[in-house]
């Protein structure tokens, strides 16, 4: 709902078909009404090939008021022909109504008037100056099919509305029958988060002409239509932006909530919905098979899962083997000399935005630019924007009350679901300044040199790098035994595994800050989904899913390492999730994805799928092995039976060398870091 951009302006939308003796009487009204109330508007008629004199009655109209005539060029009945005057209609507000004046024409004024709180208003038939019939078949309607059908409580059959343009731009309206257009345009405008009010009339009776509706193939169509309607699936449709190529604003509306996302990013590359029908088709398929072969053969099945299992073990072993390898022997981060950074001259350099998302988090901001002021780049080519939530006054008030350098500036995110950093990072990436961007967190401490390092990178790697990932490590690394764990992580994460991922050209899970991109690039990959909650990963798979790559650069950003228990659970639980959400969007299409890049499609199920798959196994695996060798008197002999020769040498190296080569690789990494 967009109150704030409201305007007194309104584009009637009339279908008729042989209406000579109405339309002088309802454009008259419609004109000391809406001129009453200070109103801008036009008048579309869209005639469906009347046969009286109704088309010369309008262009008789046409030279006393704003009035347009427009011969159908489509389909036969009124909702062809309401979609024809949609398309010509100029102002921001759309008003429909009957050419038979059994809708009052002097509620439009106040309907549009409503539009300043509301996005839909429909007008509601409390009382009827009309047939018998039409009153029971319109109140039958409204409940039955309206309120029982679709939980909507308004009057689904009205032919008097008025909306704002934007709704029926965004729900892509187009009509499956000539007859059906209320209940269904309500429904989807519903749907995208649009609301919807009521405005009570009098419904009278015809004055000239005859009834258009009211057949039993007529009322028999609206209600198998209807029907039909419950039963489409309707995806997340798409609000545009406030102004033209400008991501500012953009959004989706979906399961009737509007998300305002500040990218235009589609949503079947999004996590907006996780999974997609031919996925849970897929997934129940599985399970269904794997049910039943438990059922017919619980041993053999058993088996057959455990082998499946301890080949993919294996394969990750050897993988991240010759993935080590192959980083130690040829490390392929971008490193950047002292000579070099001595001879960079200050007046080369270009604006570089600093991104810096915080919820909630005032006491850390002195922190974040006291580390922001240390870095070597000129102040004056410094574009620092502190993301603060709309919501967060405490954040808001400290923010403003420090007194903050002339290169950082407040960028309040209007409040709007979803609450995201990735939609905050968007919205900052809407007003960026600089030719350079670049995300940290709060309680980031950069390295001094760590622009400039990222500026000579991207002039040394070629065209398609279009992300830099500066290496990220824990500044309290010694305060217990999890910071020290999360040290070890890491180190061989950053410094070893993500250089070997670079060495075999996949895509890079991107760390969650310190990635340097082009501005215009980033502009060009549509920002970061605001829906999935590791958007740093899922940038890196869709970055590399379009021809680019992402290098590593030899410079570090150090954090806080989470240090209770608590905090940890609740991190890894967020990756788990992200790393799901990312494998789930990104596998949609499967054979489009292995068409065209075979390599990486393989590449890409191990490092994503298998994690996945390891986190939610591991327990049970471990738990059969303890279980083995602690009670082998009541379950080694069914254990073994699983565990045929092969199975069996493929497990034991992935349980036994496998363990080793991990707690070799952190050793490693921890070396590296100390180097």
């Amino acid at each position: 709902m967009k109150s704030k951009n409201f305007k007194k302006e309104v584009s009637v939308v009339i279908p008729t078909y042989n209406e000579e003796g109405n339309i002088e009487e309802l454009v008259a009204k419609l004109n000391s009404s809406l001129l009453a109330d200070g109103i801008t508007y036009e008048v579309i008629f869209i005639d469906d090939h009347s046969t009286d004199h109704t088309q010369s009655k309008i262009k008789a109209l046409s030279a006393i008021y704003p009035v347009e005539l427009f011969i159908k060029k489509g389909k036969k009945g009124k909702s062809y022909s309401l979609r024809e005057g949609f398309a010509r209609a100029s102002y921001q507000n759309i008003a429909i109504i009957d050419g038979d004046l059994q809708y009052p024409p002097e509620a439009i004024a106040k309907m549009v008037l409503k539009l300043r709180n509301l996005d839909v208003v429909v007008a509601d038939r409390q009382s009827y100056h009309d047939t018998f019939s039409r009153r029971i078949f319109s109140k039958t309607f409204k409940k039955v099919f309206g309120k029982f059908l679709f939980d909507l409580d308004h009057d689904v059959q009205s032919g008097l509305k008025v909306f704002r343009k934007e709704v029926i731009d965004v729900i892509n309206f187009r009509p499956s029958s000539p007859w059906t257009f209320d209940l269904e345009f309500l429904h989807r405008a519903r749907e995208a988060g649009y609301v919807i009010g009521d405005f009570v009339i009098t419904f009278s009776k015809r004055k000239e002409g005859t009834s258009k509706v009211g057949s039993v193939r007529a009322i028999f169509e609206i209600g198998l239509n209807a029907i039909k309607v419950k039963l489409k699936r309707i995806p997340p449709q798409a609000m545009p932006p406030h102004t033209a190529g400008s991501m500012m604003g953009a959004g989706v509306g979906f399961k009737r909530k509007q998300f305002v996302t500040h990218t235009t990013l589609h949503y079947k590359k999004s996590a907006v919905r996780t999974f997609v029908l031919s996925q849970k088709f897929f997934i129940g398929v599985i399970i269904a098979l794997v049910l039943v072969g438990l059922v017919i053969n619980l041993i053999g099945t058993l088996g057959i899962l455990i082998a499946l299992l301890s080949t993919i073990y294996f394969l990750d072993v050897v993988f991240n083997a010759g993935l080590i390898f192959k980083s130690l022997r040829n490390p392929q981060e971008i490193v950047v000399t002292d000579k070099e950074l001595q001879e960079l001259k200050d007046s080369n350099l270009p604006v570089y935005t600093i991104l810096c998302p915080l919820y909630k988090e005032a006491h850390i901001i002195p922190q974040f630019i006291e580390a922001i002021s240390k870095i070597s780049w000129p102040k004056e080519k410094l574009d620092v924007i502190l993301l603060l939530e709309e919501d967060d006054n405490n954040s808001i008030d400290v923010a403003k009350r420090m007194g903050l350098p002339s290169y950082v500036r407040i960028a309040v995110v209007p409040d709007s679901q979803p609450k995201t950093k990735p939609k905050a990072c968007n919205y900052g990436l809407s007003i960026a300044k600089g030719e350079y961007l670049v995300i940290y967190d709060a309680e980031d401490i950069p390295d001094t040199m760590q622009l400039k390092k990222a500026f000579l990178s991207f002039a040394k790697a070629g065209s398609e790098i279009k992300c830099l990932q500066a290496k990220l490590n824990y500044h309290n690394p010694h305060q217990n035994l999890l910071t020290r764990f999360f040290t070890a992580e890491y180190s061989l994460w950053f410094d070893v595994t993500l250089t070997g991922y670079q060495s075999i050209n996949t895509s890079i899970p991107l760390g969650g800050t310190s990635n340097h991109f082009r501005t215009i690039d980033l502009i060009s990959l549509e920002g970061w989904d605001p829906f999935n909650v590791t958007e740093d990963a899922d940038l890196g798979v869709r970055l590399f899913k379009q021809g680019f790559r992402t290098a590593i650069i030899d410079s570090t950003t150090l954090e806080e390492a989470n240090s209770k228990w608590g905090n940890w659970i609740r991190q890894r639980s967020r990756w788990i999730k992200g790393y799901m959400q990312t494998y789930l969007v990104h596998t949609r299409d499967p054979y489009a994805f292995l068409k065209s890049n075979r390599q990486h499609s393989f590449l890409f199920n191990l490092i994503f799928g298998g994690k996945i798959a390891f986190i939610l196994i591991n327990p049970f695996l471990w738990l059969a092995t303890i279980s083995y060798f602690l009670l082998y008197a009541y379950v080694g002999p069914a254990i073994e039976r699983l565990y045929p020769s092969i199975v069996f040498y493929m497990a034991g190296f992935s349980l036994i060398f496998g363990n080793f080569l991990y707690l070799f690789y952190y050793m490693i990494g921890c070396m590296k870091r100390e180097e």
